[in-house]
């Protein structure tokens, strides 16, 4: 590779976003207000409200917290690629997914190795450094380009 196109390793540990965190309250809470009013037998109401509350506190372990076992808590991308590190401490080196997503104020890195491998990585001012998000951002659309 020559030496104009060589750049530094980029390394992300991204930290709770609060911001994050109250999207999720804010979505989850609007999804359990459709319920009550919906024309349905009171247990399959029981059972939506169930798997959306599950689904928050889902969202809240592994997304936001990154308490799961295969949430990414660390991320390099160098030269050779990406690099994760999860939080049981393993590694894994993926590339990047086509369906990244590049906003002003959100990235979603989608990871991928093989068919079944699959990473995400939501990244937001509050949760990395606003500097890192945007070199990350630029580097993101130089890539696709």
């Amino acid at each position: 590779m020559s030496e104009h196109l060589h750049q530094a390793p980029l390394t992300f540990r991204p930290v709770v976003s609060m911001r994050l965190l109250a999207c999720m309250l804010a979505i989850h809470a609007v999804a359990l207000a459709v319920v009550p009013p919906l024309p349905m037998h009171w247990g399959v109401k029981l059972a939506l409200s169930t798997l959306i509350l599950g689904s928050l506190a889902y969202v809240v372990w592994a997304r936001i917290l990154s308490r799961a076992p295969w949430s990414v808590v660390q991320a390099t991308w160098s030269d050779t690629g990406w690099t994760v590190t999860t939080a049981n401490g393993g590694t894994q080196q993926l590339r990047l997914a086509p369906s990244t997503y590049v906003g002003v104020d959100l990235v979603v890195v989608n990871l991928v190795a093989g068919l079944f491998r699959r990473r995400s990585l939501i990244l937001t001012p509050d949760n990395i450094d606003p500097e890192q998000l945007r070199r990350l951002r630029a580097r993101l659309r130089l890539f696709s380009s």
